[in-house]
């Protein structure tokens, strides 16, 4: 069957210094399926670094895109082509969104964040997420040691589930839907949402295995299931540069995302508050990412 034996997941990335760019990686065929016809069975070749082939009838269909990652790709290599340069642009003082965009099963939470039966953020398969941070802290450290005493951090975290238009804080699980806001300053963001300190990569994984916890009991508890809600992480950078008399503060941030599954209904067999979601055009997103 064409139509399973592979799938694609898209990745958007928006930074203040950029246009939005649109990348795609394509996922091996699901261990157990049998491809009869090599590689004529899967739904699509890739061309090259940024053409796909689709396989689709009566005529193939060929489509361009900023950046494709073939079924070869590795952890790593998405992260360089996909994320390395959003981090170095909040570094720069901009702000910057990559979030993962498929149907469930196309890779999306395996490419952000990892193996999904696993909470070791370290590890060789660690997603785009874990690999932010380390690049992000390396960055930190570099620009530390070259200015000395006379430039400092601050890095804050949050990390908030968005589910049928409700806005949960994967922080404190005890909260209640929180809301956006708009401020002069700070622009749109959630209000009463916890922010921690980060001073570390490793204090960012133990940060983001907490939230990620919740949200697995809180799936649980609460009928909330993680194909079906949106999770964000957002790290705020702040910096503080001392030129003389003059102080320089610089502040910006990127979100993370990990989006809910967008398959179409009928393939679902979704009914009741579930269906509901899937009709919901997802407002909340576009207007805290990308504002």
């Amino acid at each position: 069957n064409k139509s399973v034996a592979c799938s694609e997941l898209m990745m958007c990335t928006a930074s203040s210094s950029d246009a939005i760019k649109v990348y795609v990686r394509v996922r091996p065929p699901s261990e157990g399926t049998a491809l009869t016809d090599g590689d004529q069975g899967l739904c699509l070749s890739v061309l090259s670094s940024n053409t796909i082939r689709l396989h689709s009838k009566p005529e193939p269909k060929i489509f361009t895109f900023d950046y494709v990652a073939n079924m070869e790709s590795t952890q790593e290599s998405v992260f360089s082509s996909v994320a390395k340069n959003i981090v170095e642009s909040c570094m720069n003082g901009y702000n910057g969104t990559i979030f993962a965009y498929g149907q469930t099963g196309s890779g999306k939470t395996f490419t952000m964040m990892g193996p999904s039966d696993s909470d070791n953020f370290t590890h060789s398969l660690r997603g785009v997420i874990p690999r932010s941070f380390e690049y992000l802290f390396f960055l930190i450290e570099r620009e530390k040691e070259k200015a000395g005493n006379g430039k400092s951090f601050l890095c804050k975290c949050s990390f908030i589930e968005i589910y049928n238009e409700q806005i949960f804080d994967l922080l404190d699980s005890a909260s209640a839907g929180l809301l956006l806001r708009e401020h002069i300053k700070k622009g749109v963001f959630v209000d009463g949402a916890v922010e921690q300190v980060l001073s570390s990569a490793a204090e960012a994984y133990q940060v983001l295995t907490m939230g990620w916890r919740n949200r697995r009991v809180a799936s649980t508890s609460m009928n909330r299931e993680s194909s079906r809600s949106h999770a964000v992480f957002t790290i705020t950078v702040e910096s503080m540069e001392k030129n003389n008399e003059i102080v320089n503060i610089r502040s910006s941030l990127i979100n993370l995302v990990d989006l809910a599954g967008s398959e179409r209904q009928k393939d679902t067999h979704t009914e009741g508050l579930r269906l509901k979601v899937t009709k919901f055009p997802n407002h909340s997103i576009p207007v805290l990412c990308v504002s």
